[in-house]
């Protein structure tokens, strides 16, 4: 047999040059900003609100991520044929359509002028360019990739656990409660902070949807477009705060991913 030396010195020449296509960018961000300048947005009143904006509205997201994803991950994993290929295409509309459409989309069906707009009116309730509206907005877009995620954990069940456990009179809620659950917890658990992860950098549907309002729907995402066109240097240092945020959403991902299903 010929030893794949020409074979592996491509895949060594093409795993290095996208190594640096990654590091590159993101050394150069890192080092347009020095941690004095870091230091001082951890003061500036501004830039605390709209990290505290980010992190509630993710956290906020969290639970209806999970009561909606969750349910709908294990049903899908149970589905097999045409159904499950009909709900998978349904699932990824939100995935492939681009951020600001999905922004107008929201804004369509929950603004003053939208579809629900004059029911929601009449309840006195105002969705758009609200922290809700920032929550809705996480929800839409990050809630598809949560629930894929999690099928693929579901996928790996043994299902004869849960058939075993249905034999000897567990209830199909049961089964999934105290049989399902427990094999896939630790992934699970990595899988909210990687929606978490998600939520914190989204842009493009959140600015449409709830709008740049400093002090009400600013996110760092939001805040690092402001500051670019009047300050670059502190768009720099927001985006590298942002960044060290992701870095350690992204080691907690890891450290709770499966032994043998690193993310």
């Amino acid at each position: 047999m010929k030893k794949p030396r020409l074979f592996n010195l491509f895949l060594a020449v093409n795993g290095l040059l996208l190594g640096l296509l990654i590091m590159l960018p993101i050394l150069a961000l890192l080092l347009a900003s020095s941690p004095v300048e870091i230091m001082k947005l951890l003061v500036d009143p501004e830039v605390l609100t709209a990290t505290w904006i980010t992190l509630l509205s993710s956290f906020c997201a969290l639970p209806l991520m999970f009561l909606l994803g969750l349910p709908s991950a294990y049903g899908l994993a149970r589905c097999r044929g045409r159904l499950r290929r009909s709900l998978e295409v349904l699932l990824e509309l939100p995935m492939v359509m681009p951020p600001v459409v999905a922004g107008l989309a929201l804004l369509l069906a929950f603004g003053r002028r939208g579809l629900f707009g004059e029911l929601f009116s009449n309840l006195g309730i105002r969705v758009t360019f609200t922290l809700g509206a920032v929550v809705l907005g996480i929800v839409f877009i990050v809630t598809p990739f949560f629930v894929r995620r999690c099928t693929v954990l579901f996928d790996g069940v043994d299902k004869k656990l849960e058939e075993a456990a249905l034999i000897l009179g567990a209830t199909p809620w049961q089964a999934f409660l105290y049989v399902v659950l427990p094999v896939v917890k630790r992934g699970l658990f990595a899988e909210l902070i990687m929606a978490v992860a998600q939520s914190v950098g989204l842009f493009g549907a959140i600015v449409m949807f709830a709008g740049n309002l400093p002090g009400r729907t600013q996110t760092l995402s939001l805040a690092i477009y402001s500051s670019f066109e009047s300050d670059p240097q502190q768009a720099f240092a927001l985006g590298t705060l942002l960044l060290l945020i992701s870095l350690l959403l992204l080691a907690a991902v890891h450290m709770l991913a499966p032994r043998d299903r690193r993310l």
